[in-house]
């Protein structure tokens, strides 16, 4: 038996997908956009109205309606000009997608890349949730989504998607045994300098332990960019104006020097990983958000991996394998972190079947074969935004 593929327990694929939407699984109260079902998973639409509410809270057994009730201070709607939604505030999404799922099937959604590179805090709720981002097996009901923007101001429509599900049945976890027999059968997880990393070479337990890259080299007369630190008090950020904030305007750069960097505490930071990770079509992955025993930090927000991420069926892994990229949040006190440090974990999940598209290979993934530390796509790539910066902006660096 082929552990990875002829198992009752696995992601469902893309035209699983197709077909529940067909059957009535996943009802769409408006026609699907392009691009929103993705090799593993589907991505979640906001409503036309949405909730602002005092705290963040699980319906429970009292039910969504009596909660809003009870602790939403108005509603109000999504206009085509878009809503600002405030920093550090919490409201409340009833969703286009509801679901009618068969027995045995379950839904696990997370941020978007998109949402999570750009701090912002979202949650799936469902009818009588009492777990988030957590639909039970057989769930018939609509679907919300608590969102709370953390570092900047975003501005939203209805239809804007900030989240995604993906379903699966039983555990898809692969084991310990099967992610060392995985690893020494494929280029899953490729070293910072491209050659495939073995289980021999890899701390397994409770997932994959991977590392950060703080490089010391700075090339070509310039000094690297290894991060990024959000600024405070910046202009809200439209979903929609793709590639149109400056990045100097909300972020700080962080620079390689050789030296550790101290995470203040409460503070957003993005980085990348020093390993790169090549997923074939029967895998797809999952990142532990916080592992204590790495320091008293959330390492991701999005932390969902669809098949084909940074693979490619006809190239090498040396190729297409992809960084992590790190949405770091230190809490408490303040956190040393060096290059090399061991910091996050993934999860490596089996598929019930290969999805009939990989990621990459749709128009629109804007984060295939990711080697640098990538801002969200509303940010500009111009050159001129890389030479505004100065020395003065350079935080967090132990001297």
């Amino acid at each position: 038996m082929n552990i990875y593929t002829d198992s009752p327990n696995g992601v469902l694929p893309a035209q699983w997908i197709r077909q529940a939407i067909e059957k009535g699984w996943i009802e769409v109260e408006e026609p699907l956009r392009s691009g929103q079902i993705q090799p593993n998973s589907l991505d979640l639409r906001l409503g036309a109205v949405g909730y602002r509410v005092q705290c963040s809270f699980l319906p429970g057994e009292e039910g969504m309606a009596q909660k809003l009730a009870r602790f939403g201070w108005y509603h109000f709607c999504l206009p085509e000009e878009g809503v600002v939604l405030e920093k550090n505030q919490v409201y409340i999404f009833p969703l286009v997608e509801r679901l009618a799922l068969p027995p045995r099937v379950r839904g696990r959604a997370n941020p978007k890349s998109t949402t999570g590179r750009l701090d912002v805090f979202c949650r799936l709720v469902t009818e009588h949730g009492v777990a988030f981002d957590e639909t039970p097996e057989g769930y018939r009901g609509p679907l919300y989504l608590e969102v709370v923007p953390r570092s900047f101001a975003i501005r939203v429509r209805a239809g804007d998607a900030l989240a995604q599900i993906r379903f699966q049945t039983g555990d898809p976890r692969l084991s310990v045994e099967e992610t060392r027999a995985l690893l020494d059968e494929l280029p899953i997880i490729l070293s910072s300098e491209l050659l495939p990393l073995r289980s021999r070479d890899l701390a397994i337990s409770n997932g994959i332990l991977l590392s950060i890259y703080l490089p010391r080299y700075s090339g070509q007369g310039r000094q690297a960019t290894i991060g990024y630190q959000a600024r405070k008090n910046t202009p809200p950020i439209d979903l929609r104006a793709i590639g149109q904030a400056r990045k100097r305007h909300y972020w700080d750069r962080l620079y390689a020097d050789g030296k550790p960097i101290i995470l203040e505490p409460d503070e957003f930071y993005i980085f990348r990983s020093r390993e790169l990770v090549c997923l074939p079509p029967t895998i797809c992955a999952e990142m532990v958000a916080f592992d204590a025993g790495s320091g008293e930090l959330r390492t991701h927000y999005a932390g969902f991996f669809d098949s084909g991420f940074g693979y490619a069926p006809d190239l090498p892994a040396t190729d297409t394998a992809a960084a992590v990229v790190l949405e770091v949040r230190s809490r408490d006190v303040p956190f040393l972190i060096e290059d090399g440090q061991p910091l996050f974990r993934i999860h490596l999940l089996r598929c019930t079947e290969a999805p009939e598209f990989l990621y990459g290979s749709q128009a629109g993934s804007s984060y295939q074969s990711q080697r640098d530390v990538r801002l969200s796509k509303q940010f500009t790539g111009a050159q001129e935004d890389e030479d505004d910066d100065t020395p003065q902006q350079r935080l967090n660096l132990l001297s």
